[in-house]
């Protein structure tokens, strides 16, 4: 908000408190106000019962000892000199109602009489009326006159006592009714001040830091203590208090809100809160309320401080707020405008009442009554500003959020992004090691322990390198099982058989002790392996000598496995951390390995398969890991030998080890990555298989090598410095399509985005890192294969259907069911099950009638189109608009063409696809099939390639089905077309002729 916004919000406001004061006073001043003279009223023209009561100003006669009979006014204030009796003669004329008297002036004695009647006398004379006096039931004389008289005895005050006197006359139902408003007005604000000042003490308890918040609740109630003792003391009515207590309150309540508020706003929105200036004016404050409270009350009233320290500090307080408000912005002005109304309302009544200059009717009208909309307003701005502090502060604290969870997934991902690249540079050199001490028989004793030494680390930092993966998946909730019914007992030897490395050289005794006959479990088999490798693992660091037994039990609806060692053991603090990320408890074996993670995943692993994984321990005693696992429906009597079990995987391996080598070949292989080391991994794996390979580590001379020689597969990683695969890939593809070049993706990076993003880019296949040799060769030994199959099918089909399927479309749709399979089964199915149909429709014997029912031309369209739809995702769109009640016959594959036609060369080539849409109708006697797209177009210049099929290849299927048309229907294609708008090809048909033609050949 601009600064002359706010200055001018400030004025405005200013300028409605003003109009809103006199609006108040010109609502409650009394349509016709008499004034007495020679201590005579005539009232008698006046309408008392229909409009406010009156004051009764002007001349009373007043009779005191000194100075005998004289005419003057009613003294405003209760002081010394105006102690004697004041009479006047009210005349109300031939109105015989009941009038009310209603007198304020507080604690003072007097004693009201009407035509020589006591109607009223104080109670105590020490103290006099806590609250205004309304007298009732006066009652004219014979002649109409009401003859009163105040009689002020001796007030017990000094020169500086003063309490405001105001004699009203009117009926007795408005005098009462405007005695209780005034009341109720001043308990109203009272209490809502007094509840806001509780709301903000319970905001300080909450939050006992924010200082302020006491300051501003102590202040609030002060505020409202302030405003139920001024005017009328409504206090009084409910708790009246001694006059003395009542002036100490009073004079707290003013210098109270004054220092509270001043604390608020320093405190709240400056820094100086400390600063010498304001300490000083603090003690004085303080000073002066301990000087109210503890000095005589009749010393109290002669140091005139209400005044000053009200002028002080609302002078302060809207300084600083004004200046937070221009300089810093808007949260503060409502703040420093509810200041600016409770120091309106404190100038008004402590101040523009008592100056010299202004008129009586203003005078009596601001000491007339409680005004209340002054700390009305305040009051809304103060709540305004509360709550626009809240909503700010909500507001912050998502923001803060959402910066948090941002901070925390960037995290993450570079956590899951750094495990991933650790683990490939890791593997690469685990394969390296694997592959020396395979090799190279000639190893010293000494090297070779080294080399399996390194290769037993690496192992150790591959599984904390897992961990960080596993947890960061979990946290993004990405981690999916794939459950199935399985046997728990080979998954605990090959464990075993797998992690006794660790415990060589430890005095640790394992045993396995599993019934003759489990039952199936259904769960996940790798994240089981994962869940009991973790525990088997954790018992083994932490049991330096003892044994370690895997006791395997079951029950009716889970089976239970039990870790037991007998190692260090752990106190009962640390078994309620231990499944915590990053815990790893306290003691000394514990501080110097892991990092704390392989527990709190196993455990949600297990909470996601619907079990368990708890923990019993004591120090020095051991630790029991139990992991209980819901059963399958299937149960097994027997159970598979552990011998059995590993020499049949060891077989299957080498099997499958035997097909996947291949025979030499005269395949060309182009491969980069930035890691020069996976390169020579790659290249020394592949050329042992025959094929020819070449690797590079920069982008550019990939290129120039592409452009250069031919190559049957390209090897690309994604995670490149200078360029990343993904681009490298989009790049590729603007020269060679997906059939005429395959290109495998090699990543780390294994998120299902990551994938998606490899295939839409353009990949043929998807690989992820650390790369398994057995599973690369035969991806791209499948990949070449079936590049050389489609090839050759391609070309038996293309001289069989003369040009009508275009053999990269064949190709290329079954690269989209290769990639569907890795992505989504349903859709590809789906796709089979079209593809098939369009084949089916494709080689269909009817093809090579002169005419087929349209409704099957039309199903080899949808075909197609769907196809091409999966292939070609959201930027291919088709609308259909089919007259389904035509019947008629067609030229078989008229078309498929058409819609190849428009698919490829008009929308294919725009950044954003387009949309196609058919549309068939009936025309007089004829039906008309319109082919419309939003594509390219074709230029003015190559329009004519209906005319002839020379230098268009591209066409050739266009071309043959306009020539049918012309041979079979005397009118072939009419083609309209604007390059960059869109092209629309029409076939219009006969239906008489068309009838006659097909019942002809039919009979």
């Amino acid at each position: 908000m601009k600064r002359r916004t706010k200055l001018f919000i400030i004025l405005v406001f200013a300028v409605i408190l003003t109009l809103g004061r006199f609006v108040w006073y010109y609502a409650q001043a009394p349509v016709i106000q008499p004034t007495a003279a020679s201590g005579k009223l005539d009232v008698s023209q006046v309408d008392l019962t229909g409009s406010h009561s009156i004051a009764l100003d002007g001349e009373w006669k007043k009779t005191d000892k000194e100075n005998g009979l004289e005419y003057e006014h009613l003294p405003d204030f209760m002081q010394p000199k105006a102690v004697g009796s004041y009479a006047m003669d009210i005349h109300t004329g031939n109105d015989f109602s009941r009038y009310a008297l209603s007198v304020r002036s507080l604690y003072s004695d007097f004693s009201v009489y009407a035509n020589d009647k006591l109607v009223y006398q104080t109670p105590d004379f020490d103290q006099g009326p806590a609250t205004p006096v309304t007298i009732t039931d006066l009652r004219p004389d014979d002649d109409g006159h009401i003859r009163l008289v105040l009689q002020f005895n001796e007030f017990h005050g000094n020169e500086r006592s003063r309490a405001l006197i105001e004699a009203r006359f009117g009926v007795t139902q408005q005098i009462q009714k405007e005695m209780y408003q005034a009341g109720v007005v001043q308990f109203f604000v009272g209490a809502i001040l007094f509840i806001h000042a509780l709301y903000s003490f319970v905001l300080y308890l909450m939050k006992p830091k924010k200082i302020g918040s006491l300051y501003f609740s102590i202040a609030v109630l002060l505020t409202g203590l302030a405003v139920v003792t001024s005017d009328y003391n409504a206090l009084g009515y409910v708790m009246p208090l001694n006059y003395e207590w009542y002036v100490r309150t009073v004079y707290i309540s003013y210098i109270g809100l004054s220092l509270f508020f001043l604390l608020f706003a320093v405190v709240t929105f400056t820094d100086a809160a400390a600063r010498w200036p304001f300490r000083i004016l603090y003690l004085l404050y303080a000073a002066y309320m301990v000087y109210i409270l503890t000095a005589p009350i009749e010393l109290v009233r002669y140091v005139i401080g209400i005044g000053i320290s009200l002028v002080i500090a609302f002078s302060v307080i809207c300084l600083i707020l004004f200046r937070t408000v221009i300089v810093t912005g808007e949260r503060a002005l409502p703040l420093f405008l509810a200041a600016a109304a409770v120091a309106s309302h404190v100038a008004w009544t402590v101040f523009v009442g008592n100056l010299p200059f202004v008129g009586n009717l203003l005078q009596d009208a601001i000491k007339g009554g409680f005004y209340p909309f002054d700390i009305t307003v305040a009051f809304v701005c103060f709540c305004s500003f509360w709550f626009i502090r809240f909503f700010q502060t909500e507001e912050e604290n998502k923001r803060y959020i959402n910066q948090l969870e941002m901070e925390q997934k960037r995290k993450d991902q570079f956590l899951a992004n750094t495990s991933h690249e650790l683990r490939t540079p890791l593997h690469a050199m685990m394969n390296m090691v694997k592959s020396v001490l395979e090799h190279e028989k000639k190893l010293k004793s000494r090297s070779r322990y080294q080399l399996e030494l390194i290769h037993t680390i690496s192992r150790k930092m591959s599984y904390l390198i897992n961990d960080l993966i596993d947890v960061t998946q979990m946290k993004s909730n990405r981690v999916r099982l794939e459950p199935a019914s399985i046997s728990i007992e080979p998954i605990l030897v090959g464990t075993v058989d797998m992690l006794r490395f660790m415990v060589d050289e430890k005095d640790v005794e394992i045993q396995i002790q599993i019934p003759d006959s489990l039952p199936y479990i259904y769960a996940d088999e790798h994240r089981v392996t994962q869940i009991v490798t973790n525990m088997f693992h954790n018992a083994m660091k932490f049991t330096p000598e003892g044994s370690i037994t895997i006791k395997v039990s079951a029950d009716e609806s889970n089976l239970q496995i039990k870790v037991i060692d007998t190692g260090i053991g752990m106190d009962i603090d640390t078994q309620s951390r231990i499944f915590l990320p990053y815990e790893k408890g306290d003691n000394s074996i514990s501080e110097s390995e892991g990092i704390g993670l392989g527990l709190g995943i196993s455990r949600q692993l297990a909470e996601l398969h619907g079990g368990s994984l708890t923990v019993e321990s004591a120090l020095e005693k051991g630790s029991v890991f139990t992991l209980h696992l819901p059963l399958s429906a299937e149960r097994r009597a027997d159970n598979l030998l552990p011998e059995k079990t590993s020499f049949t995987e060891a077989a299957a391996v080498t099997e499958l080890t035997e097909q996947a080598t291949p025979a030499a070949s005269d395949y060309r292989i182009l491969a980069i990555d930035d890691d020069p080391v996976n390169l020579k991994i790659l290249k020394q794996a592949l050329e042992s298989d025959g094929y020819y390979i070449s690797t590079v580590v920069s982008p550019t001379s990939f290129l120039q090598q592409l452009d250069n020689d031919r190559w049957d597969l390209l090897l690309i990683d994604v995670m490149m410095p200078e360029i990343s695969g993904f681009r490298l890939t989009e790049t590729i593809r603007r020269q060679y399509s997906v059939t005429e070049l395959p290109i495998l993706l090699l990543t780390a990076r294994s998120q299902p985005e990551d994938v998606y993003a490899g295939f839409q880019a353009g990949a043929n296949e998807y690989v992820t890192k650390p790369v398994d040799m057995l599973e690369i060769k035969t991806r791209i030994k499948s990949l070449l294969e079936l590049k050389g199959s489609i090839e050759d099918r391609l070309r038996i089909e293309a001289a069989w259907l003369q040009a009508q399927i275009h053999p990269h479309f064949l190709f290329n749709t079954l690269n989209t069911i290769a990639s569907l399979s890795t992505i989504d089964t349903d859709r590809m199915l789906r796709l089979l099950q079209e593809f098939g149909n369009y084949l089916q429709a494709s080689f269909n014997g009817k093809n090579l009638f002169s005419n087929i029912p349209i409704e099957e031309e039309l199903d080899l369209v949808r075909s197609y189109l769907y196809i091409q739809q999966e292939r070609f995702g959201k930027r291919l769109q088709v609308n259909w608009d089919i007259d389904s009640k035509l019947q008629f016959d067609i030229p078989p594959l008229t078309l498929q063409p058409l819609v190849e036609n428009a698919v490829l060369h008009g929308l294919q080539p725009k950044e954003d696809g387009g949309t196609i849409l058919i549309h068939l109708f009936k025309k007089g006697d004829h039906a008309v099939i319109q082919i419309k797209d939003d594509g390219i177009g074709i230029p003015s210049d190559k329009q004519r390639f209906l005319n002839t099929s020379a230098g268009h290849t591209d066409s050739i299927g266009v071309i043959n089905t306009h020539t049918r048309l012309q041979k079979i229907n005397g009118c072939g294609l009419i083609l309209c077309s604007e390059e960059g708008q869109g092209t629309t090809i029409q076939i219009t048909i006969p239906l008489t002729e068309m009838k006659k033609k097909t019942s002809t050949l039919h009979s």
